[in-house]
């Protein structure tokens, strides 16, 4: 039994090891950001279209750095810059045929 417990802890241990190996290690910056900030997606009806914006709301005691976008609209990434306690939106879709964009971005200390 003893054995096997050995076994186990040692075969979790190798997969900790390859798994941080292969991870992008995270800077100060991203790591402490991720945690002061919210992002989400808006879509507003403008006749029979709706215009996407993704908003970030900012509690860091910093500005950060923002790239946003939404599962409609992936490409190319909206880029803004949110001072301490603001918010603030970028359009990703001036046109499109969804009501309901799910929101991505990331966020880094300015």
């Amino acid at each position: 039994m003893i054995k096997t417990l050995v076994v186990a802890f040692s075969s979790g241990a190798l997969v900790l090891a390859l798994l941080s190996s292969v991870a992008p290690p995270l800077g100060g910056n991203e790591a402490s950001a991720r945690s002061c900030y919210s992002i989400w997606a808006e879509a507003q009806k403008m006749g029979s279209h709706y215009r996407h914006r993704v908003f970030v709301e900012n509690d860091c005691e910093y500005w950060l750095q923002c790239s946003l976008w939404t599962d409609v609209d992936p490409q190319p990434p909206v880029m803004v810059s949110v001072g301490p306690g603001m918010t603030e939106h970028g359009e990703t879709s001036g046109s499109s045929q969804y009501s309901d964009p799910k929101a991505f971005g990331a966020c880094r200390r300015k």
